[in-house]
């Protein structure tokens, strides 16, 4: 069977089989990405092993699905990017820095002392309390759009604090790396080249590897998050302007895909952060565009109805619990110190900026997941020989316990009644939008935003609600 075939089958598998689950899961008020990563791992080595099986033993289609799934990672991170309140995200800065500080420092020295009280060597402890230290926004991204929160203060300040704890983590990596092999280890990107060059050609910057890789990734962090932001702010919507004069069809969108996969190569290559940072950043900014209507619609279709839910499968495909070796108790210790220096850290400086003790539990939950740094910080142990095999296995584990975890969690915590719900930040009071309310409708650019998915719309019912308006006269 052709690679074609192979990757048509195994998406005409675990595409639907993803949403089937998560639909039936949501009957039972469990969040409906919990059953698209449950596929995965129902599907992955741990169990059926669904990739070494008939026609897909030869990997020929696995690795164009896995690239698929991040494309949609992207593609969701561009869509909570562009649900992002901004007034509330401009509010939230200092908290969110706080919040993102927070936790940063307590995983890293909670993980890093359980684990040598654990038996692991310092340098190896080191290594699992940096996988420990940054968000996977992601998981959380989704479970807030699912249960309409996005325009929340707590949905506010988690994007925000994800975003920064991302950059926070590159450096904790930046360290690890350094500390292995006095300038020694694999670095990448913008800062990595110039790194080699420094040290190849300027004797102190060779005796310090650490301060110079620092130095570099924080000038490269600096000029993606001012050149990145700026580009957009200025050129966005004239460029959005041109495309709409164009003929061909779907020629905005087209345009769109192609700006948030630049803007994902440009964090990775140029800020040395995640991709999904970047079209996050790109979404931001659309959320301020008067042309954001022009590809709300489109997105949430490309994304909700395709790429999204291979993202979590996907997940759900990378866990392989045979590989722990023996090593349970490490495992559920890690875990229990991954949840709660997340939920107890940022819970604490959400409540040092003033925010209630429930609302600060929420972002404490909405913070717990983690993803693509930790999973690299585990990649360069086990190439540097700090980490077994087994321990690699842990960390992914961690990973994935806290992506299942952080829905339940995060939904649970939302439903806690709050006297502060309705509120933006102590001082403010923040009236939500009812486009049910009888009164005119309101528009931006001239777009009638009630043909937007509103703030507690499913993007099914948004499509449902999309028909109708399409078939009234």
């Amino acid at each position: 069977m052709s690679a074609l075939l192979q990757l048509a089958l195994l998406i005409a598998i675990l595409l639907p089989a993803g949403k089937l689950v998560a639909s039936l899961f949501s009957r039972f008020g469990i969040p409906a990405i919990i059953g698209e990563l449950m596929v995965g791992i129902v599907a992955g080595p741990g169990c059926f092993n669904l990739l070494q099986q008939g026609p897909f033993r030869t990997g020929q289609a696995s690795g164009t699905f896995m690239l698929l799934a991040q494309i949609g990672g992207l593609v969701l991170m561009f869509i909570a990017g562009f649900e992002t309140d901004i007034e509330r995200m401009r509010e939230a800065g200092v908290t969110a820095f706080l919040v993102a500080l927070s936790g940063v420092i307590w995983p890293l020295a909670l993980g890093a002392g359980a684990a040598h009280l654990l038996g692991l060597s310092w340098p190896a402890a080191l290594f699992v309390g940096g996988a420990l230290t940054a968000t996977s926004v992601s998981i959380s991204a989704r479970t807030l759009m699912d249960g309409g929160h996005m325009a929340s203060t707590e949905a506010t300040v988690i994007l925000g604090a994800a975003v920064i704890d991302d950059v926070m983590g590159l450096f904790v990596l930046a360290f690890l790396t350094a500390s292995l092999a006095t300038g020694g280890g694999e670095y990448f990107g913008a800062a990595g080249e110039s790194s080699r060059f420094f040290r190849q050609h300027f004797t102190l910057a060779a005796e310090h590897p650490l301060l110079l890789q620092m130095i570099l990734i924080g000038v490269g962090v600096a000029l993606f998050f001012t050149v990145g932001y700026g580009a957009a702010k200025r050129w966005l919507d004239p460029l959005i302007l041109q495309m709409r004069k164009l003929s061909a069809t779907e020629s905005v969108t087209s345009c769109v895909i192609a700006l948030v996969l630049v803007y994902a190569l440009a964090a990775e290559w140029l800020g040395s952060v995640a991709g999904i940072t970047g079209a996050y950043l790109l979404g931001y900014v659309f959320a301020g565009s008067k042309f954001k209507a022009d590809i709300e619609r489109t997105f949430h279709a490309i994304g909700h109805g395709f790429l999204v839910p291979l993202f979590f499968v996907a997940i759900g495909l990378t866990s392989n619990f045979r590989s722990l070796g023996g090593h349970w108790l490490l495992l559920g210790i890690i875990f229990v110190v991954a949840v709660i220096s997340k939920m107890v850290g940022c819970g604490l400086a959400a409540m040092a900026r003033g925010l209630g003790f429930v609302r600060s539990l929420r972002i404490g939950c909405g913070m717990v997941s983690r993803g693509e740094v930790g999973l690299i910080i585990a990649a360069m142990a086990i190439r540097a020989s700090v980490f077994t095999e087994s321990e690699v296995a842990m960390v992914v584990a961690v990973v994935l316990l806290t992506t299942l975890f952080t829905p339940l969690a995060l939904r649970g915590a939302f439903q806690l009644k709050c006297p502060e719900d309705g509120q933006s930040f102590p001082g403010g009071i923040v009236e939500p939008l009812d486009l049910a309310s009888g009164g005119p409708t309101p528009t931006l650019g001239g777009d009638d935003i009630s043909n937007r998915p509103s703030r507690r719309e499913s993007s099914n019912d948004f499509s449902k609600r999309l028909m109708l308006s399409k078939d009234s006269p």
